[in-house]
Order: C-alpha cells, then structure tokens, then sequence
C-alpha cells in the first residue's frame, strides 16, 4: 500500500530510508495525500482471510527445542538467501525489466518489490566512494581563505532575494497550449527572463516530488543521487554543521534568514536550516491566521509576508540573504485542489481528467507568476542594490491513470540525454534592481544565457557573479569543476560539449567524478565548517 501510494504522488517506489518520513506521511494523510485506494482494498481482504485462517486451523504448540531449531534454520536462511540472491549486482542486473531501465518504478514492477526493497538496502548506507582518501581533501582545505572573507566583508555587497518556487516550469510555452491574451500564466516570468542577466535551465535531483532535495542540491553545492541513502531525502544527510550557501554568505556579513511556509517538520527543517547556516528559520506555526489556497498557505499571504519582512530588514540597513520555499502548487493537481481550473487550450484531445489536471497545475503557476512579479516590482522600488534569484524545484506530478504527460505527447522518459533534460530540469533566472545589476558579472561563469547546469552549481554560478567564490574552498573547486562537467544528472554527464551515459566514461571523466564524489563526502560527512 505504501509502494502504491508513494508511486502515485512521487513516481519513486518504496525504500527503507523512507522509513524516516513515516511520521511525515501519516500527517501529510491527514490533508490531500490519501493512501491508494486500491490497496487499502487488497490489504483489508488480505488481511480477513489470514485472519480467517488462524481462527479456523488450529495447529498443534510447537515444542521448545524444535522452536529454537526453526528460528536459527530462518536466519540461516535469510542470512545465506540474502548472501546469494540478494545482495549480488549480477543477479540482479539479470532479471529483465520490462520499460526503461532507468525507471526504478518500471524496475520494482519488473523484479519484484519485494526483492528491489531488499537488494536496495545496501544503498542506504552511507559509505565514502571507492578509493576515498581523507587526506587528499583536508589538503583541499589546509589554505585558509579568511584573509579573502574578511577583504569580502569591506566591500560593498547587494541584498540577495532567493526563491525556490514548488513545481514551477514553463510548460505554458509548449507548443501543446494556448492561451487568451493577457492569461499566459508565465507572464511576468517571461518579460522577467528577457531582461536578466542569466538564465537558463537547473538539472534537479528528483521528479514530481523531492523538494527537499533540490535544496540539498543548490544550497550544499552537492549532489543528492552521490550524497543520500537510496539517492533520496538528502536532509537526512545533513547531521552536523555544514559549510554551505547560507554559512558562507554569513561570514561574509550577511543576515540569512530561512522560509518555508509549511510545518517545520517536513524534511526536518527546523534541525537542517540552522546546520547549513541560516540565522534564523521562519515557519508555518510562526504563522497567525494562514490561508490556504488549495492545500497550502496561499501565493498571496506567502508574498505578504516575505515582502513585509524582507522590507522591516531593508529599511533598518541590514544586509540579507533572504531565502524561502514556495509550496502552494503542491500537487496533486485535480479539479478539487482550486475548485475550478485555469481556461487554457490544448491541440491534443485530452481527457476530463487530464483537463483537470492541467489546469488546476495553471491555477498554481499563475499565482506564482503573479508572486514573482510583486518581489521584481518591488526590488525595482528600492534603491538598495538587490539580486533576485529563482528557480523551480521539480517538474510536477500529473497524475497516474491516465498521465498528463503522456496526453500531450510528453513520455517524460530518460532515453536520451535530452529526455533526461525534460524529466529532471526546472527554469531558473538570476536578475537584479538597477542599482544591483553592476554587482553581477555573467561573463565570469564561461557559459551562455540559456544553457543547461546541474542545480548544485547554481549556487556557486551566483558566487562567480558575485565574485564571492574565494570565500570558500569547495565552491572554487565547483566552479572549476562546472566549467568541464556542468551536467551531473542521474544517468548522464556532460564533459565539455558531449554527453555520456556514467557507464561510459572515460578514465579521465571518471577520474575528475570519483575526486568530485569524494569531495562531496568530504564536505557533508567529515568537513568542519569555517
């Protein structure tokens, strides 16, 4: 049931870290996230006739030796079964999978889930890469760079405004929709992207859900497909103060302050946000009077509440790194989400379901666009030199029977490098206020307005903008690193100009990913922060 349900929301099966969001999925359960239907059937009826069973046969009380001989036969068993069947990768790999192999959900469904779960339990630990050796990235650390913080610290520097945006994408641009004019739900994002000085395309870690993830991703600089158990929940990675985006902004002078207007405990915020260096956390419980649009705090109070924040700090001088979460698009996305759907055309004859999904998820994304142009109206009205930097976080789920996707001709498969791109990349822009432009300096990143990255060198993009980079060690190495490889995604790199599949390599591209896997363990795991 569990498998089934998180398939639906998450197009991502069942695994044992997931046990860790027990306490979260039961909450979320409370609200629109209702366990499969089908299987809470399957399970009840499974579950009288084994009742059934044991009222109407009765067996004879199993004597104590022979209990003690069965229980050491099972382990056994299990111990030597898992031994041979289990844990090795050749059996494995020889079981067919019937669809894409890089599916998991298509893998679950073809091997069994029983047998997946098992054999995907060795992933779950967290263990350095092959060949990992401490001492070559405690050398990667011995230069101090506090000379360079504390010149950093002189110099005059902008506020910075950074948005992640749930399930934000373009998909009004594709050639499937159309819209009356004056409705394009990407308006404001539109006329917002024109004028940057750098935008492009984010590839994300997970698709349809992992919001927490790509924060991971952007914030760390890391990788959560080369940093988490099972490659997913990549917070639960983060046990100890770690150097990332916020903690470097901080010794910079920075005042970093974090929003999510959900509960603090999804994806365990309230521990993770001040462990990667953020002053303070501002949650949904801080909250008086929420209004829910849909499931979650509406686009309105949300933009409320971090403008009137964000301006009590400018106006008092200080200097912030403002970062917040935007939820209220959080799927799933049916007629009952909104209560009505946002007016759109398609060229594809879609179904009542596949019309109610796609316009309930416009409904999201026009209240997101209208949020993104109140924050530029407003950082274009102060004469404060302000960055302003967006991004979505995942592609939305649409659906499971029939799927969204499929209706408009999207299979959202990763066959190709380029089908990997549509599945696991969000929009992203980097602008500024007038008075905040002559702080950026795109030439610096070595790659052109529109191109494609990895979502964790974004962080370390806006660094070299910024000319911040020299403040820490690791982003220098991602910088560096991004100029050769600026595409990590989950079966693909990109070295220089062409993509390979990561089982084709060469020594060199691998050599440069083994040192990069081996730094990301460095930092998340055993690195001290400044």
């Amino acid at each position: 049931m569990v498998n089934r349900t998180k398939i639906i929301y998450r197009k991502d099966p069942f695994k044992i870290t997931d046990v860790n969001l027990g306490l979260e999925a039961a909450k979320m359960a409370k609200d629109s996230y209702f366990p499969d239907k089908y299987s809470i059937f399957f399970s009840i009826i499974f579950i009288i006739i084994i009742g059934l069973i044991i009222f109407f046969y009765k067996s004879d009380r199993i004597k104590g030796l022979t209990r003690i001989f069965l229980i050491f036969l099972s382990i056994g068993l299990a111990y030597f079964s898992y031994e041979s069947l289990y844990k090795p990768s050749d059996v494995f790999t020889s079981l067919k999978t019937y669809g894409n192999p890089f599916n998991e959900v298509d893998v679950f469904n073809s091997k069994g889930f029983n047998y997946c779960f098992i054999f995907k339990i060795r992933s779950s630990i967290i263990r350095p890469p092959e060949s990992y050796d401490k001492e070559t990235y405690i050398s990667k650390e011995k230069l101090s760079r506090q000379k360079d913080i504390e010149l950093l610290r002189l110099k005059e520097k902008p506020n910075i405004v950074w948005i992640m945006g749930e399930a934000f994408t373009d998909f009004s641009q594709n050639e499937a929709f159309s819209f009356e004019k004056g409705k394009d739900p990407n308006e404001n994002f539109k006329k917002i992207v024109d004028a940057a000085p750098m935008s492009g395309r984010i590839i994300v870690p997970g698709y349809g859900g992992g919001t927490g993830d790509t924060e991971f991703d952007v914030l760390t600089g890391a990788l959560t497909i080369d940093c988490a158990p099972d490659q997913s929940y990549a917070f639960n990675t983060i046990k100890r103060d770690t150097a990332a985006l916020p903690s470097i902004l901080r010794n910079l002078g920075y005042n970093t302050r974090g929003f999510h207007p959900g509960f603090e405990w999804f994806y365990h915020r309230n521990n993770v946000y001040p462990k990667l260096g953020f002053n303070e956390a501002y949650f949904l419980e801080s909250i008086e009077n929420p209004k829910n649009k849909g499931d979650y705090l509406s686009e309105e109070q949300f933009t409320d509440i971090y403008l009137g924040r964000l301006k009590k700090s400018l106006d008092k001088g200080e200097l912030i790194f403002d970062y917040a979460v935007d939820i209220q698009n959080h799927g799933p996305y049916f007629y009952d989400k909104y209560g009505e759907i946002y007016p759109f055309s398609c060229k594809y004859d879609l179904t009542e379901d596949g019309t109610n999904v796609w316009g309930g998820y416009f409904i999201g994304v026009k209240d997101m666009d209208t949020m993104l142009g109140r924050v530029y109206d407003f950082i274009n009205s102060r004469e404060e030199p302000i960055i302003f930097v967006f991004y979505g976080d995942h592609l939305p789920s649409m659906g499971e029977d029939p799927d969204g996707f499929k209706q408009i001709n999207l299979p959202m498969t990763t066959d190709t490098f380029n089908d990997e791109i549509q599945r696991y990349s969000t929009p992203y822009f980097v602008t500024a206020n007038e008075s905040g432009r002559k702080f950026l300096n795109p030439e610096s990143l070595e790659y052109s307005k529109g191109e494609v990255i990895s979502a964790n060198f974004l962080s370390s993009s806006v660094l070299d903008m910024l000319g911040f980079t020299k403040a820490d060690n690791y982003n220098i190495y991602n910088s560096r690193l991004r100029r050769q490889m600026p595409v990590i995604s989950r079966h693909y790199i990109k070295y220089k100009d062409e993509a390979y599949y990561k089982t084709n390599l060469t020594d060199e591209m691998k050599e440069k990913y083994d040192e990069y896997k081996g730094y990301e363990y460095y930092k998340i795991n055993e690195r001290k922060r400044q």
